[in-house]
């Protein structure tokens, strides 16, 4: 059995639906559960819909709304022949008829509040993994709708809600089982899920591929496949720098720390669950479904010692602390707090006396002040300074290989550089650059560490 989660780029309109079905079909040996993301920019424009109501714009909630309900009754249309037209409406007409009126409501109320946030945005993936389960059945695949609420339980925290893993792996296993048992494709919405007590919430940015990963971890999936609109993970991000190449394996490990150095897939949180039940990823291509793509979780023993990938995060604030009196277990402490606060904060340096630490989340940035405080002491001094880009260079070879540590500190000679044996994940060697550096560094890095055109593989 497999999860295959396709994103809102791969449900993005009517052909790309049939390209999806076309994908599935092509699995249907393997026993696929599906994951779907809300149609492209769906969730953007509810929430941009409950806005204005809160505002009291009903005008604009309501022409928002009006856009929402056309296209998807235009691009559902295209998947499904007109004598099962009227049961598709049918299906969707209470969606849209709930979500009028929760931005009624919200218009009344003038309050936006994350509990409302969640309900709204919630009817992207409502609404698209019920379109997707009538394409399926319709294009011959004996697809079976699951509303994710009834399986995903989360705690009550709204927008960012974390799931309460006892009851929804019972919840998955006791309703997904029987389906797959019986022949069927089950279909789910990600991102969604509820609350004990049936309250509806989000489980954040990139919580599609969260949900799919749950949903691997608890069924015990042969794998968990990423459908998206790129081949796999790429040694840098290609619009930094075009030469990147494509990266055939990495180790949880690795993704991990990449992620949380500000690689866009995958998500961090989409590690946790996967890599607990030893289920692996596979990003994929929906428009290129032929590619191999990149298997998080299965790295090769035989590869060459080399780094994995280059990660950026921009905009980094650097908080550089030295402790009143130095200690061996301060280390400890700021690794500690890095892994409470990830993605948001990465250690660059830790040492008895101090470290410095990168934060990409200014909003973030009075209560990691003192939590910082309470771990290194509050009569340490701390200093923080703006607009620096963390570069990290990633791979598990760091740790076993003198040689290629050598070699990445010297190709990154000029930009402070430091080996970070612990990171996040996996050992990693951090540098320092201003804005306009960038693409002149990423460049040389790969032509010291990583030469080699696009379109060969990184083992």
């Amino acid at each position: 059995m497999i999860v295959m989660k396709f994103g809102g780029s791969s449900v993005d309109g009517a052909a790309s639906i049939e390209r999806v079905a076309g994908i599935v079909r092509g699995c249907l040996d393997r026993q696929p559960v599906i994951v779907v993301s809300a149609m492209a920019k769906t969730t953007r424009r509810l929430l941009e819909a409950a806005e204005a109501a809160a505002a009291g714009d009903r005008d604009s909630a309501h022409a928002a709304f009006d856009e929402i309900e056309s296209f998807h009754r235009r691009e559902s249309h295209g998947v499904v022949p007109p004598a099962g037209r009227p049961a598709l409406d049918a299906a969707l007409d209470p969606f849209f008829n709930d979500l009028r009126m929760q931005l009624d409501e919200l218009a009344s109320t003038r309050a936006l509040t994350p509990r409302a946030a969640d309900a709204v945005a919630s009817f992207g993936e409502l609404l698209s993994s019920t379109i997707l389960s009538f394409a399926l059945s319709h294009g011959g695949i004996d697809a079976g709708w699951i509303d994710c609420r009834r399986v995903i339980v989360t705690d009550h925290d709204f927008t960012r809600a974390r799931p309460l893993y006892g009851p929804t792996d019972a919840r998955l296993r006791e309703t997904l089982l029987p389906l797959l048992r019986a022949g069927r494709v089950p279909v789910v919405g990600g991102y969604v899920g509820a609350t004990l007590q049936g309250v509806t919430t989000t489980l954040g940015k990139e919580g599609s591929d969260f949900s799919a990963a749950i949903v691997g971890a608890a069924l015990n999936a042969e794998e968990v496949q990423i459908w998206t609109d790129v081949d796999g993970m790429r040694t840098a991000d290609p619009r930094v720098y075009p030469g990147a190449r494509r990266i055939r394996t990495l180790s949880f490990a690795e993704a991990l720390e990449l992620s949380c150095s500000g690689a866009k897939k995958p998500h961090y949180g989409t590690l946790g669950p996967a890599s607990r039940a030893g289920v692996p990823i596979r990003i994929l291509d929906s428009r290129h479904p032929e590619a191999q793509g990149t298997v998080i979780g299965r790295r090769n023993p035989d590869a060459p010692a080399t780094i994995k990938s280059i990660a950026c995060r921009a905009n980094a604030h650097l908080i550089s602390t030295r402790a009143a009196e130095a200690g061996d277990g301060l280390p400890g402490n700021l690794f500690e707090l890095c892994d409470r606060f990830r993605p948001a904060l990465l250690v660059l340096e830790a040492r008895a006396d101090g470290g410095d630490l990168a934060l990409d989340r200014e909003d973030r940035l009075p209560e990691i002040h003192s939590a910082l405080l309470a771990a290194v002491g509050h009569s340490s001094e701390l200093w923080v300074t703006r607009g620096r880009i963390v570069v990290s260079l990633v791979s598990e070879d760091l740790a076993s290989d003198p040689d290629l540590v050598a070699r990445t500190l010297a190709a990154g000679e000029g930009f402070e550089p430091r080996l970070v044996l612990s990171g996040a994940a996996a050992p990693t060697v951090r540098l320092l650059a201003e804005e306009d550096q960038l693409r002149e560094l990423i460049a040389k890095l790969h032509e010291e560490l990583l030469p080699g055109g696009p379109d060969e593989v990184v083992e």
